[in-house]
């Protein structure tokens, strides 16, 4: 990402996915057996956003680790990071990429320049 940098220092984020156990957990979903039909793990999305440099971002996400109780474990499949210059709408932690699809963060999304027609992309991910 530093060596992005140079392509927007506006702002920066980064995501990984990661695994947690569900232990306890009763949702329904049981075959006549009483078995889960659904995973035992599910896929968490750890987002961090910042305005300004990378470093400010690197700062932000060394804090959160230190943070942990240390016994976390990021099994991790999949990441995607992005740096910004704004070219539309302001250099801000909620313009920064990844942009999730929600509070759950179900997907996100990494874009470069003006997506011209978000009104109809968003009529569609409403609709369904």
């Amino acid at each position: 990402m530093k060596r992005l940098e140079y392509r927007g220092y506006d702002s920066s984020g980064i995501a990984i996915d990661s695994t947690i156990q569900m232990k306890n957990y009763h949702n329904g979903f049981e075959n006549s057996e009483g078995n889960n039909l659904l995973p035992s793990e599910t896929v968490l999305i750890n987002l961090v956003r910042r305005r300004g440099k990378v470093a400010i971002l690197v700062d932000a996400v060394e804090s959160l680790l230190k943070s942990t109780d240390g016994t976390v474990v990021f099994d991790c499949h999949i990441g995607i990071a992005h740096t910004r210059w704004a070219t539309h709408g302001e250099p801000n932690e909620v313009n920064s990429h990844p942009q999730p699809s929600d509070s759950n963060n179900e997907f996100l999304v990494v874009h470069n320049g003006i997506i011209t027609n978000y009104g109809n992309i968003k009529a569609w991910l409403v609709s369904i």
